[in-house]
């Protein structure tokens, strides 16, 4: 064993010769990584087999439609902490963690607010299963948001191995719970419950198992929660604009077609967090080097990223077919959209690639004005495309989107680093 690692190990330092890349950092990240999302990837799969073969298409489109409403008001909690944590652990600042932690816990409070507004309104409609399924939501949501930034701590830390274990067992926990309660009962409110008591009872448990196995200090991060506020306040219209299309397609199409639309996103959405996370393990090493440096393999990495998007799109739509005909088949008019929707692949690495330079040299005020124009450029495309076209029109909406996306963040790093 000890022979065949060094062998690897002399490969890898080889490759570097072409890659332009510490192919052994990559390697020691991406195996967890990839392991991660192999399980992950099996585990989504098989929950969507059963939502798919024993939930009617209106009560799993009303059930993603609950899950898209309470998504938009992440707006109010801080959707940028974990980044801070992760880039401040790496630069040593652990005591941002149970910094972050207490002060999301209050921050947080105004999710739950408007989490409690919004049930009363669908109560004063006589709508008792939205209404009952925002309250649960609206209590548990808040409360996951803060603890679930062990992960960012550990991703920080380079604990690539047990923050991917930690993450395997909470998909399968949470899998495993709500394809029992699927096939036991099916309706709206309890799988809302399942899904949110699951996500949190193992969020809770694996934080307070990384305070006990690393005990991070208890003093304040002032840097990284005003870096966690700035990065909020740059991507808060995310939330909103992660959630229109469903809550467009379901206003003007129905809760039926809000079901096939997202059953044909499912492989290919998992497929692009994925990419995300896998190139995540890279903002460690992009926040310890300056923009000179990374500008001299910047396009390369572009052309590298684009051509395995392009291989990934490839081979997703020869294998789309079998897929859906044998694990799928109640929604073979799900396969051509989501056959379309893998065109986001060419796109993906190069786009997470910019952001994360960006992140790491923390550019905000650029990061801001490319965030506010791709999500304006997004929101309008939904819009005029979804109405328009329904599912058809909000798959092409992603696609141009993409696209758009990857020059404007080209764009804004050229600008932010013209000096360098």
């Amino acid at each position: 064993m000890p022979g065949i690692k060094k062998n690897l190990i002399s490969f890898l330092r080889f490759s570097e010769r072409y890659t332009k890349t510490d192919m052994v950092y990559i390697a020691h990240g991406n195996f967890w990584g990839i392991f991660g999302q192999i399980i992950t990837a099996f585990l989504s799969l098989a929950l969507t087999m059963v939502f798919a073969n024993y939930l009617p298409r209106e009560t799993y489109g009303l059930y993603t439609y609950i899950l898209s409403l309470a998504g938009v008001f992440s707006i109010f909690s801080l959707i940028g902490m974990n980044e801070a944590v992760s880039q401040a652990t790496a630069a040593g600042d652990e005591g941002a963690l149970r910094a972050s932690v207490r002060y999301q816990l209050k921050w947080n409070m105004l999710q739950f607010g408007m989490s409690c507004i919004a049930a009363a309104y669908y109560a004063l409609q006589d709508n008792t299963i939205v209404a009952l399924s925002l309250l649960i939501m609206g209590i548990c949501a808040p409360l996951t948001a803060a603890f679930n930034t062990y992960g960012a701590y550990l991703a920080g830390k380079k604990e690539f191995r047990l923050n991917t274990i930690f993450s395997i067992i909470s998909t399968a926990v949470y899998a495993v719970s709500m394809m029992a309660i699927v096939i036991a009962n099916g309706e709206v409110t309890w799988l809302v419950l399942v899904y949110s008591l699951s996500t949190l009872i193992t969020t809770f448990f694996f934080y307070r198992v990384t305070l006990q196995r690393f005990n991070p200090p208890t003093q304040e991060a002032h840097d990284a929660l005003q870096y966690g506020r700035e990065l909020t306040f740059i991507g808060f219209l995310g939330p909103i604009v992660s959630q229109v299309d469903k809550i467009l397609l379901t206003h003007f199409w129905g809760a039926s077609q809000l079901a096939v639309y997202t059953l044909a996103m499912a492989i290919p959405n998992r497929a692009s967090i994925a990419i995300k996370n896998l190139l995540g393990i890279a903002l460690p090493k992009f926040s310890t080097k300056a923009p000179k440096e990374l500008n001299r393999l910047f396009y390369l990495r572009i052309f590298q990223g684009l051509a395995v998007g392009s291989f990934f799109t490839i081979g997703y739509i020869i294998l789309a077919p079998y897929v859906f005909t044998y694990l799928l088949p109640k929604y073979l008019d799900a396969l051509y959209y989501s056959q379309l929707l893998s065109l986001i692949f060419i796109f993906g690495m190069p786009n997470r690639f910019i952001s994360l330079l960006m992140s790491s040299q923390r550019f905000s005020r650029l990061i801001f004005i490319s965030n506010t124009t791709q999500l304006l450029i997004r929101i309008a495309l939904y819009v005029v495309l979804g109405i328009w076209g329904g599912i058809l029109g909000l798959i092409i909406a992603q696609i141009l989107i993409a696209m758009i996306g990857m020059f404007v963040n080209i764009i804004t790093w050229r600008l932010a680093t013209r000096a360098a």
